[in-house]
């Protein structure tokens, strides 16, 4: 057997394997890359809709703890500027608790099941998992305590207590999703009147119900506030991580 032969074929031979080798990582890498880009890119689009719910709700959250404010002014003082009967015409506003952020996560969802480290940014990996696990959970739970509080408490006493004077109109209502808006059927704010003002303006389960609503849309407020926050410094590493 002529060795010489022998090593140029077998040298060869693993050349030939190595390159292939080389050549299917170098495949597979871009194709990790790929898809990495692909989904930074829809997780991008899907934080910019995020952001766009988050700043709706702290729009109308903001109206209704303005609203609130004026109410607890009125009760803390019956005889100042603000006249108690004027102050409560819309109170309802109060107890609203329709506004929730609803975050498309499927993207996330879909690095996760991949793995997260498939983000090959340590820093950027972390600020995706503290704003998708941890601020949109604050959020959330936020937003649930409102709710029950709204739904348990402060309905059922408005209810029990105020009169709605004027008929109820329908109207309609911008919703944004995103880059998008689109008109909804929905009902204008009718003006309502207390049963009996002197006694509400003396009782105290009705102080009792402004204050946890002005706490609990406080929190609410806050956790929507600090999500923004970091809703938008994700957005900006997206920004730079994309370039």
């Amino acid at each position: 057997m002529n060795l010489p032969r022998l090593a140029i074929e077998s040298f060869l031979l693993f050349s030939g394997i190595f390159l292939a080798l080389l050549l299917e990582g170098y495949i597979e890498d871009n194709q990790i890359r790929e898809r990495q880009e692909r989904l930074i890119g829809e997780l991008f689009l899907d934080l910019e809709e995020t952001i766009s719910d988050i700043n709706n709700d702290i729009s109308n959250n903001g109206e209704f703890l303005r609203q609130t404010k004026i109410a607890i002014d009125a009760v803390n003082n019956p005889t100042g500027r603000i006249d108690p009967e004027n102050a409560f015409e819309a109170i309802q506003q109060v107890c609203k608790s329709y506004a929730f952020v609803v975050p498309k996560v499927s993207t996330f969802e879909s690095i996760k099941s991949l793995g997260l480290d498939l983000v090959d940014d340590d820093l950027l990996r972390t600020e995706i998992t503290d704003f998708y696990e941890l601020s949109l959970f604050r959020i959330s739970t936020a937003e649930a305590r409102f709710y029950d509080f709204s739904m348990q408490e402060c309905w059922p006493y408005v209810s029990e207590n105020f009169a709605w004077s004027d008929p109820l109109e329908q109207t309609t209502r911008q919703v944004n999703f995103g880059a998008e808006s689109t008109q909804m059927d929905w009902l204008s704010d009718a003006r309502v009147k207390a049963a009996d003002l002197d006694e509400l303006l003396q009782d105290s389960s009705f102080k009792f119900i402004l204050h946890e609503a002005f706490i609990r849309r406080s929190f609410q407020l806050l956790h929507y506030e600090r999500g923004l926050v970091n809703a938008e410094a994700l957005k900006n590493r997206l920004t730079d991580y994309l370039r």
